[in-house]
């Protein structure tokens, strides 16, 4: 089963800061029922009502590990300002990294996409469209 957006409440508009975590945890949920990894960490920072960094690790049954992070501020019409996604190998090297930090030489466009030979312009995928992304690879 191929976990996506519509299964897990994605779409679900969030008007505060809890709600949009527990958008991530049935997507992280999702995962875990489905026996496609654990949860080595997952950590809350809750700033305001409607702003928040979510950070954590799952880890594969190949030792592969994704590691995300998440700041949020739901005021804003795409209110992820920023976020990282970073999935490596067991042995630590890089598979890909999706990102919108800054870039040198700089990019077009913030968001990006990183792979072990490569670095382009990508649109700012999900937690749940990088973990589909994952496991469409094994």
């Amino acid at each position: 089963m191929v976990l996506n957006e519509n299964s897990t409440n994605w779409n679900m508009p969030t008007t505060n800061f809890l709600e949009y975590v527990q958008v991530i945890r049935d997507v992280l949920d999702a995962t875990l029922a489905r026996g496609d990894a654990e949860i080595l960490t997952f950590d809350i920072d809750q700033r305001s009502r409607v702003r928040g960094f979510i950070k954590g690790t799952l880890k594969f049954g190949d030792g592969s590990e994704l590691h995300f992070r998440e700041f949020i501020d739901l005021t804003l019409t795409e209110p992820r300002l920023m976020y990282g996604y970073h999935y490596q190998q067991a042995d630590k090297s890089l598979v890909l990294r999706y990102d919108n930090a800054a870039h040198r030489p700089p990019l077009l466009q913030p968001e990006h996409k990183h792979t072990s030979n490569d670095v382009f312009i990508s649109s700012m995928p999900t937690l749940a469209q990088v973990i589909d992304e994952i496991m469409r690879s094994k």
